[in-house]
């Protein structure tokens, strides 16, 4: 008797809902610009306005806004980079398997774990906020619940 493929190659069924996966892509690519941005205004000295929080200056040249020489926005545009690519394989398969799905899920809910350690610097470190910032934390919330929501859909949709 063949042994039984093991889950994480397991193909699903297509998938219950491309809407799901579109706004991950659309977020993910509004959060990859917010990336860009920081990134290019930290290395070009970009002008940055900032007219909702007034604390942007503050939060990005304090002594937690970079990892050795490379802004934390660089990581961003990586992370988001990685949800568009994966969410946009997902989208373009017809028959994806759970490895990827969970793989999209695992990557969104570090990175909503990674925006609610910044914002919580933010407020009892640096006493300052971003909107650039909060726009990032916006963003990895929705991929977060996005992910969430497509794997719980598309796995319950396998166990039928």
């Amino acid at each position: 008797m063949p042994p039984s493929p093991q889950p994480s190659t397991l193909l699903l069924p297509p998938l219950p809902s491309k809407k799901l996966v579109q706004t991950i892509l659309v977020t993910a690519f509004i959060g990859f610009a917010d990336s860009a941005y920081l990134t290019a205004q930290h290395y070009f000295a970009l002008p940055l306005p900032c007219s909702i929080t007034h604390g942007c200056e503050k939060v990005l040249t304090s002594v937690y806004s970079m990892v050795g020489p490379i802004p934390l926005a660089a990581f961003g545009i990586a992370f988001y980079l990685f949800v568009f690519f994966l969410a946009l394989d997902i989208l373009t398969t017809t028959q994806m398997s759970l490895g990827r799905l969970r793989l999209l899920t695992i990557a969104t809910i570090i990175g909503f774990l990674m925006s609610v350690i910044f914002e919580s610097m933010q407020a009892f470190l640096i006493h300052a906020f971003c909107q650039y910032c909060a726009l990032s934390a916006l963003a990895s919330t929705v991929l977060a619940i996005c992910g969430v929501w497509l794997y719980r859909t598309a796995s319950s949709s396998f166990s039928k």
